[in-house]
């Protein structure tokens, strides 16, 4: 309970601080140069990813108390998201931009230290066969809550005013801090002794470990899941019908998390591969109609496929994240989830800027090689070893 409380919370505080939505909106508004806002989705994401391996080698062995780790994390987010609220509101131009990315980049820092620790400790605490659930109904949890924002906005037709988005984010910040004092009644202790087997180098693990490697290829082709998002987000944002407003987006993503996530969780117990796979196919089957189709359809039609590939995604990202916790255990978790994230913010970062440049010369058709890619992540997703049976 415990768990699901701190997951819940912290998955809507991500939600509310969004780099895609929240985020944007308040930093034009304010002023700030159109550089910036390019930079914070790259930022936020990748720099939530790229540390870990340093993290990992660094700093998390040195903690046997994970909790305390990721509670240090916790509060990086919650007095960052603050103070970003306090820099807004109290610095212009060029400076405001400067300061804003500093704490983005720490924010993202405290996220990454979160995201490491929470899998050793979500691992510890539950035991096989439920994790899952518990992934799937955070995430239903904190879906619900921003389903009911959306819909407030949208049956009070109230505009997302300066002072109503710093609150958001102050409410953000304030989440972060309440989910730490949840952490207080929590505690998982590692022997250091225990991951000796898991200290050598970045190369050397990747090379040894061959499921490992098969982890990071399926996690950057599946990873087009949600890349291909923004493209329908874009194309219906050209259409000036009402239906394509932000908080009918905003609203069908919530819902989506709502209505599939727990769901997502059951089958992932049952199967985290087979839920990885079956996700996969519905992503592919969409991004086909996306590519083909999304400039000639209708707005609803946009967001008709917007919430099969929100669903999709769902899916591939709870089995992803239960296949990597069940096939780990304690002397090799933090070095599989390190690498891992490392690798995948690299290839974030290098498919951002690929998918940018192509999108400016073949439109939003590039969506099928997309879709090429995922079908290749399908495949492959049959050379990810079997999760044994827990004892």
């Amino acid at each position: 309970m415990i768990l699901l409380i701190i997951s819940s919370l912290t998955k809507l505080a991500d939600l509310l601080v969004s780099p895609k939505t929240t985020l944007p909106y308040i930093l034009t508004a304010s002023g700030a140069p159109s550089w910036l806002i390019s930079l914070l989705v790259p930022i936020k994401e990748s720099g939530s990813l790229l540390p870990q391996w340093l993290l990992k080698t660094q700093v998390a062995h040195r903690f046997s108390n994970r909790t305390a780790l990721w509670r240090l994390g916790a509060l990086i987010q919650g007095i960052g998201i603050i103070l970003l609220v306090v820099t807004i509101i109290a610095a212009q131009n060029n400076l405001l931009a400067i300061i804003v990315l500093i704490l983005l980049m720490a924010i993202a820092g405290g996220r990454a230290i979160c995201s490491l620790t929470m899998k050793d400790i979500q691992a510890e605490t539950i035991q096989q066969g439920r994790r899952g659930k518990l992934i799937g109904l955070a995430s239903s949890i904190s879906g619900g809550l921003t389903l009911l924002s959306s819909i407030v906005f949208v049956a009070s037709e109230q505009p997302l005013t300066q002072a109503i988005s710093y609150g958001l984010l102050i409410v953000g910040g304030l989440l972060f801090l309440i989910a730490l004092l949840c952490s207080l009644f929590l505690h998982v202790e590692y022997d250091p002794k225990a991951e000796e087997g898991d200290q050598q180098g970045f190369m050397q693990l990747v090379r040894s470990e061959p499921n490992l490697r098969h982890i990071i290829i399926s996690r950057i082709l599946l990873l087009h899941s949600a890349l291909i998002v923004p493209f329908v987000v874009s194309s219906a944002a050209t259409n000036n019908d009402s239906a394509s407003s932000l908080a009918y987006f905003v609203g069908l993503s919530a819902f989506a998390s709502l209505i599939s996530s727990y769901v997502w969780g059951v089958f992932s117990d049952k199967g985290a591969v087979a839920t990885l796979r079956f996700a996969t196919v519905i992503c592919i089957a969409a991004a086909v109609c996306v590519g083909m189709w999304i400039e000639q359809l209708p707005s609803y039609a946009s967001l008709i496929l917007f919430f099969i590939l929100t669903l999709g995604h769902a899916g591939i990202r709870t089995g992803r994240k239960t296949y990597l916790l069940d096939i780990t255990d304690r002397s090799n978790r933090t070095g599989y989830v390190a690498a891992a994230n490392s690798c995948v913010g690299i290839g974030l970062l290098l498919l951002g800027a690929f998918y940018a440049y192509c999108y400016s010369q073949f439109g939003v058709t590039i969506v099928l090689f997309m879709a090429m890619l995922m079908a290749i992540g399908f495949v492959h997703s049959f050379l990810l070893e079997e999760v044994k049976e827990s004892d």
